[in-house]
C-alpha cells in the first residue's frame, strides 16, 4: 500500500510538473529590494536589488519626473547583452545640462551604466547593471530595477524573453 501511494504521488508530481509555465517567473518586492526567480513553484535566485527613489525631479520649464519602480504585472520583453542606454530628457535636467534636441544625439548613448545585462520590462524599465554596489538594497533607481553583476548574469541566465514580472 504504502509503495502504491508513493508512486501515486511521483505520478501526480510528475503531471503537476508538465501543467506548469516552462518559463521562469520573476518577482520583485520594492519595499525590501529583493529579487526572486521561481520556476515551477520553487525557488531558484534570490538577490538584492536597488529600485525607484520615489523623488521627483523638476525642470526650469516645470516638467517634473517621479522615479518611482512601476508595480504590476509584466514580462521580459527582450534580452540585451551590452546595452547602451539612451539617455533620456530627465538624466540631462538632473546633471545640470541641456538636453539634446535630436533623440539620436551621440551624447545621449552611455555604453557603461547599464551593465553587461538587460532585461527590458517595457516603456523605458529594466532590470539592469548598476555601477555603485554600496546601493544595492535600497530605493535609490530612477524607476528600474539594478542587480550587482554576479546576480544580474544569473537572473539573466535564468529569465527568458516572455517570462512574467511580478514587481510589489
Amino acid at each position: 500500500m504504502a509503495k502504491r501511494l508513493e508512486v501515486e504521488i511521483q505520478r501526480l508530481e510528475a503531471a503537476l510538473d508538465g501543467m506548469m509555465d516552462e518559463k521562469p517567473d520573476v518577482v520583485i518586492d520594492t519595499v525590501h529590494n529583493r529579487l526572486q526567480v521561481w520556476h515551477r513553484n520553487r525557488l531558484v535566485e534570490e538577490a538584492v536589488c536597488a529600485t525607484g527613489s520615489g523623488k521627483i525631479l523638476l525642470s526650469d520649464n516645470r516638467k517634473s519626473w517621479r522615479f518611482n519602480t512601476p508595480k504590476g504585472q509584466f514580462e521580459i520583453r527582450r534580452k540585451v547583452v551590452n546595452p547602451i542606454w539612451k539617455k533620456p530628457e530627465w538624466a540631462f535636467v538632473e546633471a545640470g545640462l541641456e538636453a539634446p534636441v535630436l533623440p539620436w544625439d551621440f551624447r545621449r548613448l552611455d555604453p557603461v551604466t547599464l551593465g553587461r545585462f538587460a532585461l527590458e520590462l517595457g516603456d523605458g524599465y529594466e532590470i539592469h547593471g548598476n555601477l555603485y554596489p554600496n546601493l544595492i538594497g535600497r530605493n535609490i533607481t530612477h524607476g528600474c530595477i539594478r542587480l550587482n553583476d554576479g546576480d544580474l548574469e544569473s537572473t539573466f541566465a535564468l529569465a527568458q524573453n516572455g517570462s512574467r514580472v511580478y514587481i510589489y
